[in-house]
């Protein structure tokens, strides 16, 4: 099954050795962490905010943004800083990045969804997502 499976995907896509990664598993890759008094939020995010930005540079947008504006929408300043840092690796404003239709725009970025949960006393979430 696995081979005709194969067979039937178009040339960049199809797996050269079956018998090693890339695969897709159904068994889920699990951490657990147990929140503590100096956990100040939770970032939860799609696969396109992280191929932009490394975990570490995310931790540190929300921290200093949640540092500034205590009340405001980290989920939302995450995604301008991803359209930002996309329209500058494509050489572009974030104007011309703006400007380009919806369906192209996905040549310069994924679809992103991101949630953002500040913990301790100020318990809020924040979300935001950008379509493509």
């Amino acid at each position: 099954m696995q081979k005709y499976m194969n067979d039937a995907l178009m040339g960049i896509l199809r797996v050269r050795n079956l018998l090693s990664p890339p695969y897709v598993s159904v068994q889920p890759s699990l951490t657990a962490h147990e929140i503590s008094n100096s956990d100040h939020f939770v970032v939860l995010g799609s696969d396109g905010l992280f191929d932009f930005f490394t975990n570490d540079e995310v931790v540190n947008l929300v921290h200093s943004y949640t540092s500034r504006y205590p009340y405001g929408d980290p989920a939302k300043f995450l995604l301008e800083q991803l359209a930002a840092r996309a329209a500058d690796s494509a050489g572009f404003s974030m104007e011309e990045l703006m400007s380009i239709p919806a369906g192209r725009r996905r040549k310069y970025h994924d679809d992103v969804t991101v949630i953002v949960i500040v913990l301790g006393t100020n318990k809020r979430t924040s979300k935001a997502s950008t379509c493509i």
